[in-house]
């Protein structure tokens, strides 16, 4: 995980300036701001790891070779973006009640506003900056309203990593600041299928909850494209275990995300970390369907019943 060591003293850094700045808050929103920034603390035991949201400035330090205080300062300002997004996803995933929405919602737009101060900071009002962020911005948005009834797994996978697409403006300040925009587009989609490797490791990790909540998850997309369902018709938990224990449904997931990996590479640019990042991701999901390829075999047509009640268990 040298993609993650080899940026700790930056990251301690980076989060005890997010600690100052939130810290700065008006009372009671810094207590909650300082509470929501702890459970995303890359080095703290427990937390939830997002780490392409404050890493990938970091990730490009080979390629555009600008001041050390610049990438804390795009990492920084990644971090606002982070959080401001994950209070929107909260909103949208889950119900929540009226207390909740009135300490979270102003919160949420603090977090934005410390962002916005950074990125102002560094990109004047005519940079090409603001453009690139106006376009993240939509794509975002129209991803996360329409994702369900689109589903993009089945129509066009790449627009999944657009639910992240604000993530990038880390990457585009990098390029944007050493001189080298010719590269964003590129750049820009080679993140795209980070995100998308992102995500469907995510979807395995969370396929139960979704389920549960009706969010959209790449792998029960695929379930229910291999049983002829659309995506308003029910999947239960057993379709979904005969699918991944039985029938070797991850094998063709993890593969899938591979095969769009192969698609992305260009060779434009040096990002090393980036590219040892996505392969994580995808050695992680092939080793999950080779270990349980592997259990399928073992047991036998005759285990399959024992497979799936112990899985009931886990």
């Amino acid at each position: 995980m040298k993609w993650f060591t080899d940026y700790k003293e930056e990251l301690e850094l980076v989060f005890e300036e997010a600690v100052r700045r939130v810290a700065a808050f008006p009372s009671p929103l810094h207590t909650a701001g300082l509470d929501y920034l702890d459970k995303f603390h890359p080095l703290k035991k427990d937390s939830t790891k997002n780490y392409i949201c404050y890493l990938l400035p970091f990730w490009l330090k080979e390629q555009t070779r600008l001041p050390s205080d610049t990438y804390r300062t795009l990492s920084l300002a990644n971090v606002f973006v982070m959080l401001h997004f994950f209070v929107q996803d909260d909103f949208m995933d889950t119900d929540t009640g009226a207390d909740e929405r009135r300490l979270m919602l102003p919160l949420s737009n603090l977090f934005q506003a410390e962002y916005s101060r950074l990125y102002r900071e560094c990109f004047p009002a005519d940079s090409p900056f603001w453009a690139y962020a106006d376009t993240y911005l939509r794509q975002w948005a129209e991803c996360v309203a329409k994702e369900n009834e689109a589903d993009y797994f089945r129509q066009d996978p790449v627009r999944i990593a657009y639910k992240a697409a604000p993530v990038k403006l880390a990457s585009t300040g990098a390029l944007l600041l050493s001189g080298q925009e010719e590269l964003i587009e590129a750049f820009s989609r080679e993140t795209d299928h980070t995100l998308l490797a992102l995500q469907m490791a995510d979807d395995w990790a969370d396929w139960r909850e979704d389920l549960d909540t009706g969010s959209y998850n790449c792998l029960l997309s695929l379930i229910r494209s291999r049983r002829g369902l659309k995506p308003e018709e029910p999947l239960s938990e057993d379709n979904v275990k005969q699918a991944v224990f039985i029938h070797g449904c991850l094998r063709d997931y993890a593969e899938a995300a591979a095969a769009c990996s192969t698609d992305a590479r260009t060779g434009l640019f040096h990002a090393p970390h980036m590219d040892a990042f996505h392969q994580s991701l995808l050695n992680g999901l092939l080793a999950e369907a080779s270990r349980i390829d592997k259990e399928r075999g073992l047991l036998g047509l005759g285990g399959f019943t024992h497979l799936l009640s112990k899985r009931n268990k886990s």
